[in-house]
């Protein structure tokens, strides 16, 4: 019923950043398009540890600046509130999510050290979030733990998207 996913990121000494970790799942292409955001149920014994992401993959969305995975995907970071025993509800709206994140953080809001600027989605900036045709067509889900150094765990029971009406399982 649960899956975890702990490790330790540490320094990549040649990028003078930390590196990732990542947990992936490869699905049939699943539709979203009729949702509004993901919700993670989850838990953890390293609550403070602040790299925790949540990605997406889609087909046909566009790759990072400096992407090196095989399709594109839409990323975000989140926080857990607290140590408990009892599973959290995260929920992490689409519009959120941006393509654009940083190999060196994971982050949408970072400079890369060729000057790169990375952007975030917003309504100035549609070209990096999740649109309808996207959400259609998700092809695979990944947890991150990336660009902060530190021990974590995070245990996971599910996600789903989910609006006010209705929701799926994934």
């Amino acid at each position: 019923g649960t899956g975890t996913f702990l490790g330790t990121v540490k320094n990549v000494t040649f990028l003078h950043a930390p590196g990732f970790c990542q947990v992936f799942t490869k699905s049939p292409i699943a539709d979203a398009s009729a949702y509004l955001a993901i919700k993670l149920e989850v838990r953890s014994s390293t609550p403070e540890y602040r790299g925790f992401k949540f990605a997406f993959n889609a087909v046909g969305a566009p790759r990072h600046h400096g992407g090196h995975e095989v399709t594109g995907s839409y990323k975000t970071s989140f926080t857990l509130s607290n140590e408990t025993e009892d599973f959290q509800i995260v929920t992490l709206p689409f519009s959120q999510f941006s393509s654009d994140w940083s190999d060196y953080t994971g982050d949408c809001s970072t400079k890369d050290p060729d000057g790169y600027q990375h952007v975030c989605c917003t309504p100035s900036t549609p070209q990096v979030c999740p649109d309808a045709k996207r959400l259609a067509q998700i092809s695979g889900f990944s947890l991150w733990a990336e660009g902060a150094e530190g021990d974590f765990c995070l245990q996971f029971k599910q996600f789903n998207a989910t609006n006010s009406v209705s929701s799926f399982s994934a």
